[in-house]
């Protein structure tokens, strides 16, 4: 196993430093496109996937999360690129292991008209450390032990955990801030804007596209961006285009502005000599249900399952050949840490020991080759996020190495909001045996919900994994700071592909095309950050 740290993003994250802002480090990530900034213009881009449920800090999907940095923003902001933490609804900030707080802004308003404060934003924290509320973010961007408190004197908040927090910064970082409304009523964020964004959504229309309208007097946003800032559109339109050809001709046509472009379009688009951003992303991870009663419960199956398929080949087929072997978990820029957790870890490509794996383990081969086990036949259910062309061979493939191992394993595709409602909703924990879904984290701590701890509902444990070793070593890590956390931190994920408990094994680099637009810091597409150029 290889790791090492990220020096300047775990100084600021994990070291007992107090860290105070005092410059916003943007950068020009999107460029100009070629023109002058248009006034009062139009940013349209392409969604793969319907957000559904709009409120960030309840729904999981990535979609959502994509939408919501249009409508909501950030206590501060990180430049992907430097790691330098600057200011957004926080003019100031300092931080401890077991701390960190933050001096809100004077004159910041929500969409309503009413103002954000201090005690808003320390609700807004308690509210997803309540387990009561169901909010996703527990236990990831907020620590579930964590509790707020607000002095509207100073405009300070104060975040505390009784115990070392790692990242608790970053962490705090990547929580969407909603106002008042959406607290008293998380359902009416649903379908409306409560936040404090640029933009606020004026129509929804499922499945197709959202609207976002710009707001008057917005002058809080990184870069000192403004609703008067110079290409900043007035309107921006989310349009669902699930499929990456037809959202490849859509932008080269000019009917969309930009969108994230994957698999053998690249070629095209990037002959058109757009302006790219490029974004390291999780392309496969694989779960599997531990729960007891399924034959993924047995680390003879799971280990079989690895065995039997060749994942430098799967890798390169879900990626269209354009992503590698993935080596942890962490993969979304900024990271906390980088290391390497798979590598000498997992069983190497082995189709006879994957059989011999099972035999051993009592999983025979009747006459029809199909194993089974005290009579319990070797059936699988599998569900995967997501239904381009790529992840569709990607998974025939698996499926049909599993078979011929002896499996008989039944495949289910969907957008994320499906598979999210059978594999993670808690309504039925044994309804899968298999899952290919990506949670997309900068930060080692925030995997620990989801591999320890209570199952769904009550928890984010939606595999049932129970690793002892993991869980030491979680524990030890989140005492230290800095390198020595990285390094604990990769030990204890080390004992997740270990114990073949879940497996990361593919990234893709997904390019995003702009054309006529641009993004002026950052990645992503944060309210802000928006330009239109002619």
């Amino acid at each position: 196993m290889k790791h090492r740290s990220y020096p300047t993003l775990a100084a600021a994250a994990g070291l007992a430093l107090v860290l105070t802002a005092c410059g916003s480090g943007g950068t020009n990530a999107g460029g100009s496109g070629g023109g002058d900034p248009v006034t009062d213009g139009t940013f349209r881009f392409g969604l793969q996937a319907d957000p559904g449920a709009l409120n960030p800090i309840m729904a999981a999907s990535s979609a959502t999360a994509e939408v919501s940095r249009l409508a909501y923003d950030y206590l501060v902001y990180q430049d992907p690129d430097t790691s330098v933490v600057g200011p957004w609804l926080a003019e100031k900030w300092e931080e401890s292991p077991t701390s960190a707080s933050f001096t809100i802004r004077d004159g910041v308003t929500c969409t309503d008209g009413s103002a954000l404060t201090a005690q808003t934003v320390a609700d807004n924290i308690n509210f997803v450390a309540d387990p009561a509320n169901g909010s996703q973010m527990r236990g990831t961007n907020v620590p579930a032990t964590a509790t707020a408190a607000a002095d509207l004197a100073t405009r300070t908040v104060t975040v505390t955990t009784p115990a070392p927090s790692p990242f608790l910064l970053l962490n705090l970082a990547r929580l969407p801030i909603v106002c008042d409304a959406a607290l008293k009523d998380p359902t009416a964020a649903n379908k409306a804007s409560l936040g404090t964004g640029m933009y606020k959504v004026t129509e929804v229309v499922p499945n197709d596209h959202y609207t976002f309208e710009r707001r008057d007097g917005y002058n809080w946003g990184p870069d000192e961006t403004t609703s008067e800032t110079p290409g900043v559109p007035k309107t921006v339109i989310a349009s669902m285009i699930p499929n990456v050809s037809t959202a490849a001709n859509q932008l080269l046509n000019g009917e969309i502005n930009a969108v994230a472009i994957s698999g053998p379009d690249k070629a095209r688009v990037d002959a058109a000599n757009l302006t790219v951003v490029e974004r390291p992303v999780p392309a496969g991870q694989m779960y599997f249900n531990h729960i007891d009663g399924n034959p993924t419960s047995d680390p003879a199956v799971r280990k079989a399952l690895v065995q039997a398929v060749d994942l430098d080949d799967i890798a390169q087929v879900l990626t269209a050949g354009q992503g590698v072997r993935a080596t942890s978990f962490v993969a979304i820029e900024p990271r906390a840490c980088i290391y390497d957790s798979v590598d000498g870890n997992l069983p190497t490509f082995d189709v006879d020991g994957a059989k011999a794996t099972l035999d051993a383990a009592g999983w025979k081969a009747g006459s029809d080759g199909k194993r089974s086990k005290d009579g319990q036949a070797l059936k699988l259910r599998m569900y995967y996020d997501g239904v381009d062309d790529s992840r569709n061979a990607a998974v025939e493939m698996a499926q049909n190495a599993w078979n011929e191992m002896g499996a008989v394993v039944e495949v289910t595709g969907g957008d994320s909001n499906k598979v999210i409602d059978v594999m993670v909703s808690g309504k039925d924990n044994t309804a899968w045996d298999i899952g290919w879904i990506q949670i997309n984290n900068s930060v080692p701590s925030a995997f620990t919900g989801f591999f320890a701890g209570p199952v769904p509902p009550a928890g984010k444990n939606f595999s049932s994994i129970n690793n002892d070793a993991y869980e030491a070593g979680a524990t030890k890590a989140s005492g230290l700071t800095g390198a020595e956390a990285c390094d604990a931190w990769a030990d204890a994920e080390s004992e997740i592909v270990k114990a073949v408990d879940a497996v990361p094994f593919a990234n893709s680099v997904n390019n995003t095309y702009f054309s006529k637009s641009g993004l002026a810091f950052g990645k992503t597409f944060t309210g802000p950050a928006l330009r239109v150029y002619q």
